[in-house]
Formats: C-alpha cells, structure tokens, sequence
C-alpha cells in the first residue's frame, strides 16, 4: 500500500502515515484495488491533483471507481459546465451515487419549488450536499408543506444577504438586526434543521404573515407539525407520487445515455424512503 500511494501519485512518507492511521485495513489489503483506484484518479485528474484530493480526503482512495466515475457522467448529463472542477472543490459527493432514485427526487424538488430558477445543474453545483443528505420525505415533504402554507416565497437562496437588503430597503444599517425583520428559509434549513427547529420556524414565519395580512392566515396554533404532515397528508399529495415516478423515470432515462461500463455494481433504482 505504501508503494501504491508512492508510485501512483507520487505522494512523500507523510501521506502514506496518514493513509496508514486513517484506515488500517486499508493500508494492509492487496494492492491492486487501491493501485486500480489510484491510477484512475490520476488519469482522471492528473497526478498532481489527485494526490491532493487524497491528502484532503484519504477515502477517496476508498471510492469504486465505477461510482465516481458515473457520477461525473450523471453530472455531465445535467448540465454541469465542468464535472471534474465540482469532483475538484466537493469531494464528498464523489462516493454517492448519483442514480440514486431519492437523490433525483430531491433534485427535481429544488429546480420545481424553489421560488428562484435554479436548473439541474446549479442545484448539484448549490446544492449537491443537500440532495444527497436528506431523506426525500424530509427535503420534498418539506417543501411541499411550505407550499401548502403558502410559504414558498419565504424560501431565499441566501438569507444574511436577504436580511441586508431588506435593511437596506427599510432604510436601516445593512449589518445590524432590526425589528420586524421578516422570517426567511434558506435551503439549509429545509435539508437539515430538526423536527423541532423546523416547526419553530414555520410558526414564526406564520405568525408573521398572520400579523402582515390582519388574520387572513390561519392561526399557526391550528397548523400540523411536519411531522404529522408527513406521515398523513403528503403520501396523499399528487405531486408527492409524481415527484417520484419523474425521478423513476429519469433513473431509467439516465441510464439508458450511460456506457455499460458505468452501470456495474448497482444504479439508482432505490427506494425512496
């Protein structure tokens, strides 16, 4: 192993320590997988940089090559301007699987609902960490119940610079919280806050258009949690079944443009739970 990380990427003593102490059984495996794994990277990205993003991220070496490989292809398929530059500045969505049927379910969510247009590729480029992290009823359920409350045009894609220029706009200091400032969501918090953080949240955000519209909003007393949302009314939705059944569709139609090489151990066809 240690003349794999030597020979292939022309990598000093000190990479080889950190390969050792990172994964042991990896450094006391046969050397043909990481060899095989480590000469692909270098044809792919140069040795240069491929030592780099090993130094950054020893599991790459860890990565099927046939994996990242395909996701470059999923990416290119989108649209990304250039796949090996996002591989390059987001090494952890290298090892994931791009056909992955909940992880293009999240895609289509982001560029139908987010209030701004957003293609594939800029949610990959934006986003990439969020799709393939959250669960799709948690990132699509949230959404669509954002929808149902009519919530949606609170979504922004930047929420400090969205506070400043409100600020701005009410002729304030950009830089200093104000009162009556209105409640922003980032995609952030849609993909990661807690059950909790989230329902804490929306309340705000309801109680504010409540205030803002004199009562037209229904009292966020009466509104259902997520949770209670996801486990009732979103699996009844129309556009819940449809989001998935795109995001079969486009599994199949990707891997139809995909070589055979690049469709060997396993694709996308995962359930969405």
């Amino acid at each position: 192993m240690e003349a794999v990380v030597q020979q292939e990427l022309g990598a000093d003593r000190q990479l080889w320590v950190k390969v050792l102490r990172s994964n042991s059984r990896g450094a006391s495996c046969t050397e043909a997988t990481p060899r095989q794994r480590a000469q692909a990277l270098v044809a792919e990205f140069g040795k240069d940089e491929a030592c780099r993003m090993v130094q950054i991220a020893i599991q790459v070496l860890a990565i099927n090559t046939v994996v990242w490989r395909r996701g470059l292809a999923v990416w290119q398929q989108c649209g990304v301007a250039d796949p090996l530059v996002l591989a390059c500045s987001s090494l952890k969505l290298l090892g994931c699987d791009w056909l992955h049927r909940s992880w293009l379910a999240n895609l289509w969510a982001l560029q139908q609902w987010l209030p701004w247009e957003v293609s594939a590729a800029q949610a990959i480029e934006c986003y990439g960490s969020y799709v393939v992290n959250a669960a799709v009823d948690k990132m699509v359920g949230r959404l669509l119940y954002l929808e149902q409350l009519g919530l949606l045009p609170l979504l922004v894609a930047n929420k400090p610079a969205a506070k400043r220029e409100w600020r701005l706009q009410q002729g304030l200091s950009g830089s200093k919280k104000a009162a009556g400032e209105p409640v922003f969501i980032s995609v952030g918090d849609v993909a990661d806050l807690s059950s909790a953080r989230f329902d804490s949240l929306v309340d705000s955000a309801l109680s504010q258009q409540q205030q803002d519209d004199d009562g037209l909003v229904s009292s966020s007393s009466s509104c259902p949690s997520f949770e209670a949302f996801r486990k009732g009314r979103l699996l009844q939705l129309p556009a819940w079944e449809q989001l998935l059944v795109q995001a079969e569709a486009d599994v199949v139609e990707r891997e139809r443009k995909l070589p055979p090489e690049l469709l060997q151990n396993g694709s996308g066809k995962k359930s969405a739970g």
